[in-house]
């Protein structure tokens, strides 16, 4: 399984050597782009910054953009007050993609109406 690189933080200058813009993020999607940029399509939205900065320095994910993943409503989970970064991640992470769930029901669901027909068909 490969999983998505860990994106850079990158000083730059703007052409001038005294002027750094900190803490640009260029995220590097390699051979995820595609599937990125067809999120960001069907979704309506931009893929949020998907690690930040963490106490220590090292780079860490985004309860955001584990939202944006999981195909949630931006803020659904990481505008709740009171929650963690954590907690956001824990409560992501223990969901359920919506579309998918609904594709779920939607197959079990007709199978059940097609058994409750047959049964209806060679039951009477």
């Amino acid at each position: 399984m490969r999983l998505l690189p860990t994106p850079r933080a990158v000083d730059e200058t703007n052409g001038d050597s005294t002027q750094r813009v900190s803490e640009e993020l260029r995220q590097e999607w390699l051979d995820f782009e595609p599937a990125i940029r067809r999120q960001e399509a069907l979704s309506g939205r931009a893929a949020p910054i998907p690690t930040e900065v963490a106490p220590r320095g090292d780079r860490r994910l985004t309860a955001r953009f584990a939202e944006w993943l999981m195909w949630l409503p931006a803020g659904w989970v990481t505008d709740v007050p009171g929650l963690s970064r954590s907690k956001h991640l824990h409560k992501i992470g223990n969901g359920v993609v919506p579309a998918q769930a609904h594709e779920a029901y939607r197959w079990l669901l007709a199978d059940y109406h097609k058994a409750l027909t047959e049964e209806r068909t060679h039951g009477s």
